[in-house]
C-alpha cells in the first residue's frame, strides 16, 4: 500500500467523454511527455468500430474530439511511438438506453391498464438502469470492459418496446 511503481502509468490522468448523443468522443490526457508523439487507439467493444490517430502532446497533454460512435463500451489506449501502452481507459455511453428508460418510465406513469400489469414497465426500467450502473462500475472501478459490455448488451436487449397491458 502506498508503493509506487516506477512507471508514469499511475500518475497520468485521462478521460474519454461521449458527446453529442454519443456520436463524438472527447479524449483528454494530461501529464504526458512534452512534444512526444503518441498513438491513440479507440475501440467500441459493443459495435466493433475502431479508429486510431497519432497526436503530438502539446504542453504535455492531448485534448481532441473525434467523430466516433461511442454508444456502448469504448476502450481508449494511448501508446508511445515504440508501442508501449501509456494509458488504457474505458468509457460507457448509454444515450440510447437512457432514452429507453425514460420511455418505459413515461409509459408506466401514464399507463391506463385496469390491472396490475402497469408496474412491468417500471420494473423493466429499474432493471435496465441497474444494468447500466453496474456496467459503469465494471468499466471505471473494476477495469473490466468485457463485463461492462455484457451488461450494456443485456440492457439493450431489455430495451424492447412491449406493452404491459396484456391483462
Amino acid at each position: 500500500m502506498g508503493e509506487q511503481l516506477g512507471s508514469p502509468f499511475n500518475t497520468l490522468t485521462m478521460a474519454t467523454t461521449p458527446l453529442y448523443n454519443d456520436k463524438k468522443l472527447k479524449i483528454k490526457m494530461k501529464n504526458l511527455e512534452v512534444k512526444k508523439n503518441y498513438t491513440v487507439q479507440v475501440t467500441n467493444l459493443t459495435t466493433g468500430a475502431t479508429t486510431s490517430f497519432k497526436q503530438r502532446a502539446r504542453g504535455g497533454s492531448i485534448n481532441r474530439v473525434i467523430n466516433f460512435e461511442a454508444t456502448g463500451v469504448t476502450r481508449t489506449v494511448v501508446k508511445t511511438a515504440d508501442g508501449n501502452i501509456v494509458k488504457d481507459t474505458t468509457s460507457v455511453a448509454t444515450s440510447d438506453i437512457d432514452c429507453c428508460i425514460a420511455k418505459l418510465v413515461h409509459d408506466a406513469i401514464n399507463c391506463t391498464c385496469k390491472c396490475n400489469k402497469c408496474d412491468e414497465d417500471l420494473k423493466r426500467a429499474h432493471k435496465i438502469h441497474l444494468l447500466v450502473m453496474s456496467a459503469k462500475y465494471e468499466a471505471h472501478t473494476l477495469a473490466s470492459p468485457e463485463n461492462a459490455n455484457a451488461k450494456v448488451l443485456k440492457a439493450k436487449e431489455l430495451c424492447t418496446e412491449v406493452c404491459a397491458c396484456g391483462c
